[in-house]
């Protein structure tokens, strides 16, 4: 298990030391691992409403009608030079 130290203000390690009943490493622990879960969800949360936002501008019609392996070829040739090919 890794080791994080972190500074308080005085006032509050001893307001800290008045309650040895708590176990304060379980509890920055359990809020650290709440606060990572709360990041992760949101990003989450923020590429499904990418995804979506993008999926609805996608026309269906002209997805059928492109030859996504020529449409491939060309973005690569573009970005990498023809002679990648």
């Amino acid at each position: 298990m890794g080791t994080v130290s972190f500074r308080v203000p005085d006032e509050v390690k001893e307001r800290m030391e008045e309650h040895d009943e708590v176990n304060w490493s379980a509890v920055l622990r359990d809020h650290i691992k709440e606060e990572l879960y709360e990041l992760e969800s949101r990003n989450i949360a923020h590429a499904v409403a990418t995804s979506e936002r993008l999926s609805s501008a996608i026309d269906p019609d002209e997805v059928a009608a492109t030859n996504t392996a020529e449409r491939i070829r060309e973005f690569r040739d573009t970005r990498y030079g023809e002679e990648r090919s």
